[in-house]
């Protein structure tokens, strides 16, 4: 749910509340560890980067 407030999309309480959450999620997945293999970097990144269009989907409210 959401509203328009000054011709901007505005998201409810719930939504903010997720997004903070993806967000500390997306910065634990792009800390670089300790000596990662090649694969587990990438797949971390790949991880990180759908937490990230996840949150701007939120956003956008898609």
């Amino acid at each position: 749910m959401s509203r328009v407030v000054n011709g901007r999309v505005r998201q409810t309480s719930g939504v903010g509340r997720l997004v903070r959450r993806l967000d500390r999620e997306r910065r634990k997945w792009t800390r670089v560890e300790a000596v990662e293999i090649p694969t587990e970097q990438a797949w971390r990144a790949g991880v990180a980067e759908g937490l990230r269009l996840a949150q701007a989907a939120i956003r956008k409210g898609v």
